[in-house]
């Protein structure tokens, strides 16, 4: 029997990211109901349930999250903007409350990131290094923290979508959904996290270089400082 197709086969499968992505997200599915109680970031973990639980059990309103540990007091307290807790009381409403949703939320937007990273790599680079660079991230903090309840990768994923579709509107495409995902996405990723704000400075080789149409960066410019200001505004 000639293994010549079944070994194409094989080849393709290995050389596609997506069988990768895929792969790694089920081995990350084994125990994704444990509850959070690792060596590291357990109190972190418990922080972002509590909230979401209070979404649940005592006021569904984002701007007012809640936590159990402050007396008498509301419990209202001051935090990063409370998607990854709101999407958890979202899903709550459908099945029924349970902490892991968390879990399987930021390993479903995690896993979506890792494809945009490639994507995104793939634009600038040879497909064998987009490849390989993603499967580094793979294997790297990435493959534990994206199975934590707790908005770190899930806030860069966001960061990398937007980055994905803000490159698309800058160099050549010019379309007002790349414009449109760039800033729901970007401002996302802040708002969940907002150190991840910092990968917005590879926009500036970007606007630098004068082969962009002008009125291309102004508008680009202008949606990130309307991005920036809603963030501020949140925070501080």
């Amino acid at each position: 029997m000639d293994q010549r197709p079944l070994l194409s086969i094989i080849k393709s499968y290995l050389s596609d990211i997506r069988f990768w992505i895929i792969l790694f997200f089920l081995i990350r599915l084994y125990g994704i109901t444990n509850p959070p109680i690792e060596v590291a970031h357990n109190w972190r973990q418990t922080t972002v349930t509590m909230v979401a639980r209070n979404f649940v059990e005592v006021n569904s309103n984002i701007l007012y999250p809640g936590i159990d540990i402050a007396g008498e007091k509301t419990g209202i307290t001051g935090m990063e903007f409370p998607l990854l807790n709101y999407l958890i009381f979202l899903v709550s409403k459908l099945f029924g409350y349970a902490h892991w949703y968390g879990r399987l939320i930021n390993l479903i937007v995690s896993s979506i990131g890792l494809f945009y990273f490639y994507k995104l790599l793939k634009k600038y680079f040879e497909s064998k290094v987009a490849f390989i660079s993603t499967i580094i991230l793979l294997f790297s903090i990435w493959f534990s923290y994206s199975r934590k309840i707790m908005p770190d990768t899930f806030a860069m994923s966001f960061m990398i979508m937007g980055l994905y579709y803000g490159c698309n509107y800058i160099e050549n495409r010019n379309k007002i959904k790349d414009l449109m995902f760039y800033f729901l996405f970007a401002l996302f990723g802040i708002l969940s996290k907002l150190p991840s704000a910092f990968i917005l400075v590879v926009f500036v080789f970007l606007l630098l270089n004068k082969d962009i149409a002008k009125n291309r960066k102004i508008v680009f410019s202008v949606s990130t400082l309307i991005i920036l200001s809603i963030v501020s505004f949140y925070y501080f």
